[in-house]
Parts: C-alpha cells; structure tokens; sequence
C-alpha cells in the first residue's frame, strides 16, 4: 500500500553526477548526490535515515521502517537521455548536472493489516498522515534551498 503525494520536479546545479552511479540503478538514472541532500535535510529535522538505498527507479532514503516504511524517492527524468545517447556512447557519457530535471517523491509501504493496525491503534492516524507530514517537510526543505528551482508539483 502506498497512499499517493507530490512528486516535485526541479533543476539545480548543487547534485554532482558520477556517470557509474547508474550501474546500481538504471540507465541513467541519477540521484545519489541529491539523496545524500535530502537524507542530512531530514536528518537536521530530527529523522535518522538510513545510509541511501538503491532502487531501480532512483535512490531512496529510508526515514522509518516501523510501523510501515517512509522513505522520500530521488531521481531525474532520464528519458532525454535515452534518445539523445546511443548504447556505444553510454559509457562516456557524462550529463550536465545543471541541465538536469531532479524529483523527489515520498512514499510509505505498509501491508493493508499494518495500515488497518495502525489507523485503529491510534485512532485515525494513518499512513496518509504520515506522508503528508513529510510531503510537507520535503516541500519546505526544496523551497527553501535557493540554488533549487521547481520546474513542477504533480499530485
């Protein structure tokens, strides 16, 4: 189960790119440096985040895995670079940071009886909750960073 947020579309020139970053994702999809951002962001918010994690979609950092697991996404759009770089080119391939459209998404992972669990224990509060609450968080911490600037908010 993962309720649905805001996943923001930035550019910035703060997240450097190792072009083997990808070898522990995808294809040119980018992120460790803005993961390492965003987990020391939430870390000042009093989080204690795992080292970043990552996916084949991106990066994650895991903030809480009890009692269900919140974690905030990070990645780019890469879809550009699937036509602009051919399979022979890839490996010298290096893309300009600043050109870059950066995205964070938060999401929760819980077991539909987890959810259920925890929405009685403590009378309404749910996964939802918690995500926004963080949703809200990540928002404040990109907006108030001036070397990023929001191409986009998609719900």
């Amino acid at each position: 189960m993962t309720p649905e947020s805001t996943a923001y579309s930035f550019r910035s020139d703060l997240f450097s790119i190792d072009p083997q970053e990808d070898e522990e994702t995808n294809p040119f999809c980018y992120g460790k440096a803005l993961a390492e951002w965003v987990r020391a962001k939430f870390e000042e918010l009093g989080y204690k985040p795992e080292a970043v994690i990552a996916e084949d979609w991106g990066w994650c950092v895991m903030l809480e895995r009890q009692p269900f697991m919140l974690w905030v996404g990070c990645g780019c759009d890469r879809s550009e670079f699937y036509e602009a770089v051919s399979p022979e080119q890839k490996g010298a391939f290096g893309p300009d940071e600043r050109e870059v459209t950066w995205s964070c998404v938060v999401g929760a992972d819980a077991p539909v009886w987890t959810a259920f669990f925890w929405k009685r224990l403590f009378s309404g509060a749910s996964t939802r909750a918690r995500v926004d609450i963080v949703d809200e968080q990540l928002k404040n911490v990109l907006a108030n960073e001036p070397r990023i600037q929001l191409v986009a908010e998609t719900a």
